[in-house]
């Protein structure tokens, strides 16, 4: 990922296209990797609501825990070729979308 890492950190966006990972699952993930002492995050002051992802230097403790949860999605996407994740992630993307819309329309009475 160093390569798309223009000096002031990568794109969670850039990040879940190039893992072929949903970006919600890049927030969620990076959150831990952040707390491991991987990477800082911070939101991009050029992007409303971007977040940039920087690499330390110096991982912490716990970095032995990735390994696992890298062949873990490396074999759940083991058969997809870009574009069919590229599709994947439109549809759990339009998913999202929707259940934000439906839980919207519970909270204020609208069936």
């Amino acid at each position: 990922m160093s390569e798309l890492d223009d000096g002031r950190g990568v794109s969670g966006t850039a990040v879940a296209n190039r893992s072929r990972i949903h970006p919600a699952y890049i927030i969620t993930q990076t959150k831990q990797l952040e707390k491991t002492g991987f990477l800082t995050r911070e939101t991009a002051s050029d992007e409303a609501g971007s977040l940039r992802v920087t690499l330390t230097r110096a991982p912490g403790r716990n970095s032995g825990n990735c390994r696992p949860r890298q062949a873990c999605s490396s074999t759940m996407l083991d058969g997809f070729d870009e574009e069919a994740v590229r599709h994947l992630n439109k549809r759990l993307n339009l998913l999202a979308r929707n259940s934000r819309l439906a839980m919207q329309k519970l909270s204020i009475g609208i069936p």
